[in-house]
């Protein structure tokens, strides 16, 4: 399709499949069976954390007992339910959690490779390519990958999401079967991610650029084309929301009201909403509410008032100030107003009109913003948003968050209840480690030699990835940007140049949502970990891109001896 003189052109389609190069269907299969045996070394731990990994695992027993989320309480609708449908699937196929996880990303590095096959015929660089992604450091970060974090699920759909859309443009010339087929895994994938990590906002900048892409390559005004286009993008719509109807449908059946995550509940914003937005004078970073915010709220919200014994009675030290979330949903909880989903809402909607009624009367000095759960943005936090964005970015490109130290102490025990022990056992079909020291201090030498290579082996990649993605990112960003200059002066573009950049602005949209939050709540860490896929994706994505321009290069030279031939 041409647009002011500038056309936007995709690759000629290739139908051709992995199973027809059979070195490169070994070579990826005996690279995922080498990996799988090195990570097979990390064990199961069962914590004691009742507000994230046994949540999950509450949860999808819930879902295995027909239950839906299982038995409401403060924390039944707090996170996305992704993870627990996950983890209840790969418990009725039999796998256990870890290994179900790791295969998950070994099957979509595969997916990644097929989706870029019409694109390359270099068999080594296919398995170069996949190698580099598939010993992603972070999807055997020890601790954190032996624990039931959303982290094993999200960085794989992450590579899926990506993946999925580049095999969609890369077939614009396919068949109308085939762009089904990846438009259907784009957006089964990219919904799942949405309803397992609550910050997916990060996508639609990139998603808006990929429809764009999309539509306009190639299309050269024809209406059946442009017909099937948006049909595609029809039925990847009509999958989110048949995500959404479902969940809400559940929600409904099962605790009363049509919703996905309660705190996004109109009800609970204009509650905590309602105190963040309290201007008080001992306001600061990282205190969502303070203790002069409280003060006031007691005064103001009658409601609100029935909860200051509990908090004065509180002395515990187990959240920071930035998680006060998770302390007021407690303190509800421990009052008896957390009994049903109805009397929740009902206490929320109560205190939050209260608060609301006290600042319009001028009772209560407030923030003039509706109320949400985003915390307020102060004039003082303008000068951090440069200093932090690029904290935030070179952390998702230096990987500088990865410990490999803690690879190597790979000694961790157990710490849940007996009870919490056998849920996670059920649950996720995995033996967790011991919570005694002394058993595993006693365990067979020969073993724990075993098992200790396997883990300094990982650390010792981990290293390397640490010391090398940085540079090949920064240059992976200067190639991509030079050949989209010179197809700016050939007034052409490619549609695998341009979907470097649904790649690059959405990484860009993750790291400024992350900075935001590490600017007003809390500095993240597990959030980055949907970045590093996208890294090392961008990296293996430009590194394809300068291929095929050396291989057009050389064509391009050919040309002239070929017509005088």
């Amino acid at each position: 399709m041409k647009i002011a003189s500038f056309s936007f052109v995709a690759p000629p389609y290739r139908k051709v499949k992995i199973s027809e190069d059979r070195v490169l269907f070994w070579w990826m299969l005996i690279l995922i069976l080498v990996r799988l045996w090195f990570v097979q070394a990390q064990g199961f731990i069962a914590t004691y954390t009742p507000h994230d990994d046994y949540l999950f695992v509450r949860l999808a027993k819930g879902i295995l007992s027909g239950e839906w989320l299982g038995p409401y309480d403060q924390l039944t609708l707090v996170k996305g339910p992704g993870y627990p449908l996950f983890i209840a699937f790969a418990h009725h196929i039999g796998i256990p959690l870890l290994l179900a996880q790791q295969l998950l990303y070994s099957f979509f590095c595969v997916m990644m490779i097929s989706a870029v096959r019409p694109l390359v015929k270099n068999r080594w660089l296919l398995i170069t390519i996949f190698t580099f992604v598939l010993l992603n450091p972070f999807m055997y970060a020890y601790p954190a990958s032996g624990r039931a974090f959303r982290l094993g699920l999200s960085m794989p759909l992450v590579l899926a999401v990506f993946s999925c859309g580049l095999g969609l443009v890369v077939r614009i010339g396919a068949s109308f079967k085939s762009r089904f087929v990846w438009a259907s895994g784009f957006g089964f994938f990219a919904s799942l991610l949405w309803f397992t990590r609550e910050e997916g906002v990060w996508l639609l900048p990139g998603l808006g650029l990929f429809v764009l892409i999309f539509l306009i390559t190639d299309n050269g005004f024809s209406r059946k084309l442009l017909f099937q286009r948006f049909l595609l993008l029809i039925w990847v719509a009509a999958i989110f929301a048949g995500f959404y109807g479902s969940i809400i449908y559940l929600n409904h059946r099962a605790y009363g009201h049509a919703l996905v995550n309660e705190l996004k509940s109109p009800q609970f914003q204009s509650a905590l909403g309602g105190l963040m937005n309290i201007e008080a004078q001992d306001a600061k970073r990282y205190v969502p509410v303070s203790r002069e915010a409280k003060k006031l709220a007691y005064a103001a919200s009658p409601t609100f008032r029935i909860l200051k014994p509990l908090f004065d009675a509180d002395r515990s030290l187990r959240w920071p100030d930035s998680f006060y979330i998770w302390r007021l949903r407690d303190k509800v909880e421990m009052a008896g107003y957390s009994e049903n989903l109805t009397d929740a809402l009902d206490f929320y909607g109560k205190m939050g009109a209260e608060l609301k009624e006290a600042c319009e009367n001028g009772s209560l000095p407030c923030l003039a913003r509706k109320p949400s759960l985003r915390p307020p943005w102060r004039a003082e936090y303008n000068e951090f948003i440069w200093p932090y964005f690029s904290k935030v970015f070179l952390s998702a490109i230096t990987f500088s968050k990865l410990d490999e130290d803690s690879i190597l102490a790979h000694k961790y025990i157990s710490s849940g209840t007996t009870e919490m022990v056998e849920d996670y056992t059920y649950v996720t079909l995995e033996n967790p480690v011991t919570s005694r020291r002394k058993v595993m201090d006693n365990y067979p030498e020969y073993y724990m030699h075993m098992t200790t290579e396997k883990f300094r082996i990982l650390s010792d990649i981990a290293k390397a990835y640490k010391a090398v993605v940085v540079y090949l990112f920064a240059l992976a960003l200067f190639i991509h940007l030079v050949l989209f200059v010179r197809e700016v002066r050939r007034r052409q573009f490619s549609v695998e140049v341009l979907y470097g950049f649904v790649v690059l602005g959405s990484f860009f949209s993750l790291v400024s949502v992350l900075s935001f939050v590490y600017i007003t709540l809390w500095p993240i860490t597990r959030p980055l970990f949907s970045a590093y896929p996208v890294t090392l994706f961008y990296i293996a994505l430009v590194a394809i891109l300068l291929f095929r321009a050396r291989q057009q290069e050389r064509e391009d030279a050919m040309l002239p001896w070929a017509v005088a031939g």
